[in-house]
């Protein structure tokens, strides 16, 4: 776990030192003080939307802000290491992959997301929304045993209100996490997820403050009867120049069942644009508040854009 955590503060202090626009493209102070007492809805600089959940499709969709453009799609690959006892007397090690695609017209943006899990623990964890693991139940195992394979995809869909007059912009979301993962693999619980949310940011020159709000609902099993319930996030992002911030954040989820703790986390990261190429990089890494959450993961991501600007 150690080296994982080199690895990726390694990484977070190269984000900068591969960005060699990011020295160069200094605005003069005058500017930066406009900027520090204005908003700018269309500005690059900040993520298009808080996220109320951690995973290796989630953080980089939240921290790439897609183009003002007519159309613009993004791609990422991410993968994500966590590791904590999660109020049990042994330790659950997750290491969850994940491919995550986004398009969007307008103000309507349209993702899906397929994990990769490898979960080695005695407890039951299943695939949840965008690709975020769910402990249901601790210590069903005498011995730990590992399950790997694809996980369930998430589709979802999302549309942007920001209105040039107001200072904030409020994105509406719904997700769905479709039955697909082989049910050997014993990563899915076989019912499909669903969850309904907000997301509210300011962008305010260069400091983005947002909150998430989602709420799930989750399909029972033969088995369990999962509890739905809400999950949320507050934090904010600093911008570093025009291609790369900073973002810092906590996070709350409700468990999936009374058999385990509710989750609380903070999470920092960081992400910058690869030269002049259509590549961004992204570190982060979470801490966890309660028996409920990860002791700790760390993250790495790179997401490719596309767009098609509107010439009229």
């Amino acid at each position: 776990m150690a080296t994982v955590f080199a690895a990726i503060c390694s990484a977070t202090v190269v984000l900068f030192a591969i960005n060699p626009a990011f020295g160069q493209e200094r605005m003069p102070e005058s500017e930066i003080s406009r900027q520090n007492v204005r908003y700018d809805i269309a500005s690059p600089i900040s993520p298009s939307s808080a996220t109320s959940t951690v995973s290796a499709s989630s953080v980089p969709q939240a921290m790439e802000r897609m183009s003002d453009s007519d159309a613009a799609a993004d791609f990422s690959l991410g993968t994500i290491y966590a590791e904590g006892k999660f109020g049990t007397g042994s330790t659950t090690t997750i290491w969850s992959s994940a491919l995550g695609a986004r398009l969007r017209l307008g103000d309507w943006a349209l993702s899906a997301s397929l994990p990769w899990m490898r979960i080695r623990s005695r407890s039951k964890i299943f695939t949840g929304i965008d690709a975020t693991p769910v402990l249901v139940a601790p210590n069903t195992s005498l011995v730990k045993k590992t399950t790997d394979g694809f996980g369930d995809l998430t589709l979802g869909a999302s549309y942007t209100v920001a209105d040039k007059a107001l200072p904030v912009e409020v994105e509406l979301s719904g997700r769905a996490k479709i039955n697909t993962a082989v049910e050997s693999s014993g990563l899915s619980s076989g019912a499909n997820d669903y969850a309904l949310g907000a997301d509210v940011s300011a962008p305010l020159g260069s400091v983005t403050p947002f909150a998430s709000f989602s709420y799930r609902f989750l399909g029972n099993t033969s088995a369990y009867r999962l509890r739905d319930g809400p999950a949320a996030s507050a934090g904010a992002s600093y911008a570093l120049g025009s291609q790369s911030f900073v973002l810092v954040s906590y996070h709350y989820s409700r468990a999936a069942t009374r058999l385990v703790d509710d989750s609380h986390e903070l999470f920092a990261g960081a992400t910058t644009r690869i030269g002049r190429s259509p590549l961004r990089l992204t570190g982060f890494t979470t801490a966890g508040l309660s028996r409920g959450a990860a002791a700790a993961s760390a993250g790495v991501a790179v997401s490719f854009g596309l767009m098609r600007r509107d010439d009229r």
